[in-house]
């Protein structure tokens, strides 16, 4: 008895060593990010594309385009490499609270939504999961900030929105 509750005592301990490790490693943000920052959203894997669930794993991250600036922050795309792949993502500089942050994902050619993920967001810098890039130009990435009773990128509401890259 003494034996199993001393292992469930060092479980418990690695596995709170390591929730804390987590936590630490995504303050960092993705590189060339501001140094508060929160990771949040679903990975979206869309027509065939892969999924980034973290994209403070990428390197060589670069801004590929953004949103106008405005009270409620700046919608930007970034794109990064991870495990020898590029994947894009949606990032917001200075966010409001009453926003959400959207990721659009457009695989067919025609501009409009086909996936999407969003985060909502608050002061600070955020960023979604990311999805796989193509060399295809049916496939673009759109990102935006929009006020929480807006439907997505297209409509009224939209605080700031990137060009389809």
């Amino acid at each position: 008895m003494e034996r199993s509750n001393t292992r469930r005592t060092a479980l418990a301990a690695a596995a709170t060593l390591a929730l804390a490790g987590s936590l630490l490693a995504h303050s960092a943000g993705p590189a060339g990010a501001a140094t508060e920052t929160r990771a949040l959203g679903p990975t979206v894997a869309c027509g065939g594309l892969a999924g980034l669930n973290d994209p403070n794993t990428a390197t060589g991250v670069t801004t590929a385009a953004q949103g106008a600036s405005s009270s409620a922050g700046t919608a930007q795309i970034r794109t990064g490499l991870a495990g020898g792949t590029r994947y894009g993502w949606a990032r917001a500089a200075g966010g409001s609270s009453s926003y959400d942050l959207y990721f659009e994902i457009d695989i067919n050619g025609d501009r409009a939504a086909d996936c999407a993920t969003f985060i909502s967001i608050s002061s600070g810098l955020y960023w979604t999961s990311g999805t796989q890039t193509s060399a295809s130009s049916s496939v673009a990435f759109r990102a935006c900030i929009i006020a929480r009773s807006a439907p997505d990128c297209g409509g009224t509401g939209v605080a700031s929105r990137t060009p389809w890259w």
